[in-house]
This record gives structure tokens, C-alpha cells and sequence, in this order.
């Protein structure tokens, strides 16, 4: 319910009237406007007109910012992100969704101290989940981004400030860390296995999804499972062989991010013997696919291989058959070539007992 006050106030000009509207929904600032006048009867006349509107829903003016809990924050905001036409990851939602169920998120935005961050990530450290200082990191860096766009985007009272405050001692406590990076590639044999085993998986009968030719089209074109499932027979070409990945991942957005993929070796061969059952090449779900990989990986007994790591071995492998890092990115996407060759190649080490055999001679010129 809406209610106002009328403070008098004394200036240099003379006595003026400070009218102020404000609106509150269990305890916690929803609406707040203010005005000045110079006689009482207008402050209180623009009050109630002001009043009227906003009970009537009729308010359609700018008006001062409000404050909320973190959780009806995050609710809001996640209702916006999602109407838009980039709506949030799987990943940013999950954390969101965990972040407004805890005691944490009934703290007022404006309220929020480094202290209080510093104090909900021991508590997410000590939980019975313990999550790794990699996952609270993205934990702090989603509550950061909503706190930075409160003001701009839901005119709340907010900024990161108390985040950016905060770093020191979540560095410094070990609660926050970068994503260690991964170098794990198929080791000898592993090949063979995975591809025996996703066979013999294709042969039961109640399976629909080839998973040896999605696997080894994973490795040739370097896409992620999800922008394989995405392929679509008009975006394929085969005189010139090539196809369109569709809204390929990318740090400014992935939603009209287009990009022309070369098919090399046997790509084309296996896309074009796949049925034409749908417009997509490979109307399957992706978590099915990764599922199935998991499963397989498990019963032969392969220890720490994700299947976001085909990515890296087909990366790796092109750019040991020669290709340059920037007709490596050609193929994996890539804009920015350091990411390519910081976080995708790893050069097996048997590939430079190959150079040695080969180029022996020339150390000894």
C-alpha cells in the first residue's frame, strides 16, 4: 500500500514542502518518489495524484531507485533474462536458482557488505555439497553481474562494489580460483575402445542414435555436441564441402553467430549417410549422446575423459597434421587465437619424437 509525508523545509529562498510517495510490499521499499513544492496544498495534491496512479497501476513516470532482497533481485532478473532474446546458460541459471534459495539471498541489495560475500562463500565451502573454489567463482561472478545491471536494467539500488571489495580475501582465503586448465587427450588405444564399444551400443535394439558416427564427427569438425545435434541438411553443401554451424558459442553471444565449417576427411561421407528423418542431420538430444559416451567410457574403464574433450583432440590433431592456428580456428570457431592455443591444443609428446626421427639431421648442420 502506498502512503506519503509532507516535510517542511527551511532554505535561503524561504519554506518549501518536500512531498514523498512511497510504496512497500512486506517490509521491503518497492516505489519511492519525491517532489518539491512551495506551498503544502500542492506537495499534498501531487502526493495523492501520485498515490492514485500507482495503486491504480497507472504510474508511468521515472521514479527513484528501490530497494529489494537479493532473492526478489535475482527473480526478477532472471524473469527479464529469459523473456529477452538472450536468455541465461544452463549453467549462469542452475547458480542463480541455488544462490536465491539461500539465507544469503534474504539480505537487502543496498544492505550487502564484502563481509556478507565472504561469509556465504565459507558457508557454500563448508556446505555438505563443498563445492570447488571453480564452481563458487562462478557463483560470485553471476551474483556480480546481476548486481551490476540492478540499477540500469530494474533502476534498484545496487552496484558490484562490494564484489570488487571482496576479491582480496576470497583470493586470498582459497574460495575463489579459475577453472584449472585441462590437457586431457585420448591415450593410445582409447580410440579403438570407444569406438568398438559406441558400435556395439548402436547394435541394441532398442537404440536410435548413432554414437560412432557422432563420435567421429565430433573429432573431424571440432564442434561441440550441441552445435552437432544442431546441423541441418540445408545448411550442407556438398560440392563444395562445407556446412553452416548455426549459433556457435561465443563470448559476445551465440545467437546469430554463423560460421562456414570445411568437412574434412570422411565429414561429408558420414553426415550424407545419415536418414533424412528430420531437418536436422542429427535429431537427437545432446545429453543423450553424452550420456551414452559416459556410460561407455565407464565400462571400459576410462578414467577422467568428458566428451568436451573431443574438442581439444581434434583441435590437436589438425594441428599436428600440419594446419596452422588460424586455419585450426577455421575449424573450431575460434576468434580469439590465444584461447585456441591456451585452452584447446595440447601437443602430444609422441608427436615430437616423430619431429626428432624426421628432422634429426637438421640440429646437426
Amino acid at each position: 500500500m502506498a502512503n506519503y509525508t509532507i516535510s517542511k523545509k527551511t532554505r535561503k529562498s524561504g519554506i518549501v514542502y518536500c512531498a514523498r510517495v512511497r510504496s512497500k510490499e512486506s517490509g521491503t521499499v518497492t516505489f519511492s518518489k519525491s517532489k518539491t513544492f512551495n506551498s503544502k496544498i500542492a506537495a499534498t495534491r501531487w502526493a495523492r495524484e501520485i498515490i492514485h496512479k500507482v495503486e491504480k497501476n497507472l504510474f508511468n513516470e521515472p521514479f527513484e531507485l528501490i530497494d529489494c532482497t537479493l532473492k526478489k533481485l535475482i527473480i526478477t532478473y532472471i524473469d527479464k533474462k529469459q523473456k529477452s532474446e538472450k536468455p541465461l546458460g544452463r549453467t549462469a541459471l542452475h547458480s542463480l536458482t541455488q544462490i536465491k534459495k539461500s539465507s544469503f539471498a534474504q539480505l537487502l541489495v543496498s544492505k550487502i557488505t564484502s563481509a556478507d560475500l565472504v561469509n556465504f562463500c565459507l558457508e557454500r565451502r563448508n556446505s555438505k555439497t563443498s563445492p570447488s573454489a571453480q564452481t563458487i567463482s562462478v557463483d560470485i561472478s553471476c551474483i556480480r553481474k546481476v548486481l551490476k545491471v540492478a540499477k540500469s536494467m530494474l533502476n534498484i539500488n545496487a552496484n558490484d562494489q562490494c564484489i570488487v571489495n571482496a576479491y582480496p580475501a576470497l583470493h586470498d582465503l582459497k574460495l575463489i580460483a579459475r577453472s584449472s586448465k585441462r590437457e586431457r587427450r585420448l591415450k593410445e588405444g582409447e580410440l579403438e575402445d570407444l569406438l568398438t564399444a559406441l558400435k556395439l551400443k548402436e547394435s541394441h535394439h532398442c537404440c536410435i542414435i548413432p554414437y560412432q558416427d557422432i563420435f567421429v564427427i565430433s573429432l573431424l569438425t571440432c564442434c561441440r555436441i550441441g552445435e552437432v545435434c544442431k546441423l541441418q541438411w540445408q545448411d550442407l553443401n556438398t560440392k563444395d564441402r562445407t556446412i553452416i554451424v548455426r549459433d556457435r558459442k561465443s563470448p559476445d553471444g551465440s545467437l546469430g553467430n554463423h560460421s562456414l565449417l570445411p568437412l574434412l576427411s570422411e565429414s561429408q561421407e558420414i553426415l550424407l549417410r545419415q536418414p533424412r528423418t528430420s531437418d536436422r542431420i542429427f535429431p537427437f538430444n545432446s545429453r543423450s549422446i553424452t550420456s551414452g559416451f559416459r556410460q561407455a567410457t565407464k565400462k571400459l574403464g576410462i578414467e577422467d575423459l568428458r566428451y568436451h574433450d573431443l574438442r581439444r583432440e581434434g583441435a590437436s590433431r589438425l594441428i599436428e597434421l600440419g594446419l596452422s592456428v588460424e586455419e585450426t580456428a577455421r575449424i573450431t570457431g575460434h576468434k580469439d587465437l590465444n584461447v585456441l592455443w591456451q585452452v584447446y591444443v595440447s601437443i602430444n609428446p609422441n608427436h615430437f619424437e616423430l619431429f626428432n626421427k624426421t628432422h634429426k639431421k637438421v640440429f646437426l648442420l
